[in-house]
């Protein structure tokens, strides 16, 4: 069940705007190139990672926008809806989990 939908996030980073893929958030990582980079271990599943976001802001990710190469490193970026119904984007390092941005 984890796998299938880490599958189903990262196969969601094919379908990022242009403008995010080569945008600000810089290059932008197939599915497969998301998966050999989480079995080498260069990053961590997003599953993984949303616990501590989940317990800190309750509610749930609405959407994820995709995996990213930004500064050197990879993240990942998701919007979240609060448990007060506000509206959040992350951005995660994706090997670390550490939240580098919120806004």
């Amino acid at each position: 069940m984890k796998r299938i939908i880490l599958a189903l996030a990262l196969s969601a980073a094919t379908l990022a705007p242009p403008a995010l893929a080569q945008g600000q958030w810089g290059s932008s990582f197939t599915a497969d190139e998301a998966r050999n980079a989480r079995e080498k271990g260069e990053i961590k599943p997003l599953n993984d990672l949303l616990r501590p976001i989940r317990n800190q802001y309750g509610g749930n990710m609405r959407r994820f926008d995709g995996l990213y190469e930004r500064g050197g490193r990879k993240v990942y970026v998701i919007d979240w809806v609060t448990g007060r119904g506000e509206l959040v984007t992350f951005t995660i390092d994706a090997r670390t989990g550490r939240v580098i941005s919120k806004s």
